[in-house]
């Protein structure tokens, strides 16, 4: 009997330290730390990359530590807007809320729940395409807004990190011994993850976009031919969404907020899918449209959607812009923009977009 118990003893060590492993792994990765763990860190001026992989709290995340520092440079929108880097500007006051705003209401949202000391005194807006066309956006989908957040849960996070694991997606080593100042199982494995500014690395993906999901934008051909996620088809811009656009844009004057609308690009062969197949009318009727509803407060809207001179390679899948995309916006919003004069750094900018190995980094 002794016997019998030594040898389910010694069976079940090896296993007990494989648990035991992943287990420290998970606790040297960081990601049972909060966001406001992250946000104190950032008001304290302390470096944090942050990426979960396990929960996702961007709107709770991005409007906390836009409370803490209170920028007076702010970049809000969807994942789309997440590449403009303080290293863009001068304005040293900078942060990039770009998560926080999934659909139109958003921005409202976000901008009611502010304190008047944490009001940015300009606000770079990214208004993608598809809020303004009906399929996407309709008001029947605009979900209700709050600020709850999922909660750290360790049974979830160590099977799903067992399960990743043995998919390839992480090494145990990296977890192991994660970089300083690096907390997150997507910011340790993968190197992707919210920059102390709240500007996104893509991490790997960067390095080998073979690895993607939308290698050669065969994916986002498909959501063009079929007309869904985030690529529905419309002639006529979706009316309920410029009018909560006007609201925003009224509560921002409200506050004194000076504001420039970006609508950000395509890569250029997925734009020529997109006008080839003649269902995206309602996209060149937004300019004119948002210029009516920004003008009047003497605000600006600019619109990058075909983007000439940038490269397929450039961008991250079939609507995401990698470094350079969002340099050369910009670069251009510093010819063109009186609200933004003096506030973009020119010289790093064009020494960035200098030829490099890389198509997706900036060479400095």
């Amino acid at each position: 009997m002794k016997k019998f118990l030594s040898r389910i003893v010694l069976f079940f060590i090896p296993i007990l330290m494989v648990y035991v492993l992943f287990g420290i792994a998970l606790y040297q990765s960081g990601e049972w730390r909060t966001e406001d763990d992250i946000v104190e860190m950032l008001q304290k001026g302390e470096p944090a990359f942050f990426g979960l992989a396990y929960r996702g709290n961007d709107l709770y995340f991005k409007h906390e530590a836009t409370v803490a520092l209170k920028p007076r440079l702010l970049v809000l929108g969807t994942s789309r807007s997440m590449q403009f880097s303080s290293k863009f500007f001068t304005e040293p006051s900078f942060y990039n809320a770009g998560g926080a705003a999934g659909y139109t209401h958003a921005y409202r949202f976000f901008f009611e729940n502010l304190p008047p000391e944490a009001m940015p005194e300009k606000l770079i807006v990214v208004l993608d395409q598809y809020f303004f066309q009906e399929g996407w956006s309709s008001t029947l989908k605009w979900p209700a807004l709050d600020f709850a957040h999922y909660d750290f849960d360790a049974r979830v996070a160590f099977s799903q990190l067992m399960r990743d694991w043995a998919k390839g997606k992480y090494r145990l080593t990296d977890m192991l011994t994660p970089p300083k100042n690096t907390y997150g199982v997507a910011a340790v494995g993968r190197g992707s993850g919210f920059y102390p500014d709240g500007s996104y690395c893509y991490g790997n993906l960067v390095d080998h976009p073979e690895k993607g999901t939308d290698v050669g934008f065969a994916d986002t051909y498909g959501r063009i031919r079929l007309g869904n996620r985030r690529f529905e088809w419309s002639e006529d811009i979706y009316t309920p969404s410029l009018e909560e656009m006007g609201r925003f844009m009224a509560l921002c004057h409200e506050n004194g907020v000076e504001v420039v609308a970006v609508i950000p690009p395509y890569p250029p062969s997925v734009w020529a899918e997109m006008e080839a197949s003649g269902n995206y009318g309602y996209i060149p009727k937004l300019l004119p449209a948002l210029t009516q509803i920004l003008e009047p407060y003497g605000y600006e809207v600019y619109d990058f959607t075909n983007m000439p001179n940038t490269l397929d390679e450039e961008y991250i899948d079939g609507y995401h812009g990698g470094d350079r995309v969002y340099a050369r916006i910009a670069l251009e919003l510093s010819e063109k923009s009186r609200i933004l004069s003096g506030l973009i750094d020119r010289e790093y900018l064009e020494r960035a977009l200098a030829p490099g190995d890389n198509p997706l980094r900036l060479s400095a």
